[in-house]
């Protein structure tokens, strides 16, 4: 499943001829509408960029749209814009990072040599306490390690 659409666009300002581009950071898609079809769900994407130019003050817009269709393809866009010559815009399906797994296994082990080591020193109740304090120390240790 996709995540949204990002898009860059290269263009020449009608009024005074100066070139300018818009990376992904500068437009911003938010899904405008959708429906369930054949080989799954549709989704129309919509962004509108409303600036002037940097180099003579003259006011550009420029309207996106892109189809996805199915999920994870572009099936279709369209482009309308004002003040602006030479348009030529791409568009990439975007898919957000997958978040890393935590892993409790460091934080387990951590918990069973304190408990074990508290049971040699102080029987049952050591061992409680000896795997309590294994235990946040191991998170800590797991939460502060960032390579995993």
């Amino acid at each position: 499943m996709s995540d949204g659409i990002v898009g860059n666009a290269k263009f020449r300002c009608s009024n005074c001829d100066s070139e300018h581009e818009l990376n992904e950071e500068d437009i911003y898609f938010e899904a405008t509408g959708g429906s369930s079809r054949e080989m799954g769900d549709e989704t129309e994407y919509s962004a509108l960029i409303s600036e002037q130019c940097s180099e003579c003050g003259a006011l550009y817009e420029i309207g996106m749209k892109v189809w996805e269709y199915p999920t994870g393809i572009i099936n279709y866009s369209d482009e309308e814009a004002n003040g602006v010559e030479d348009l030529n815009v791409n568009y990439e399906i975007y898919h957000k990072p997958p978040e890393p797994e935590r892993d409790s296994s460091r934080v387990m082990g951590a918990a069973a040599g304190g408990a074990i080591f508290g049971a040699s020193i102080g029987g049952p109740f050591g061992a409680l306490i000896g795997g309590i304090i294994g235990g946040i120390i191991g998170d800590s240790v797991a939460k502060g390690d960032k390579n995993g």
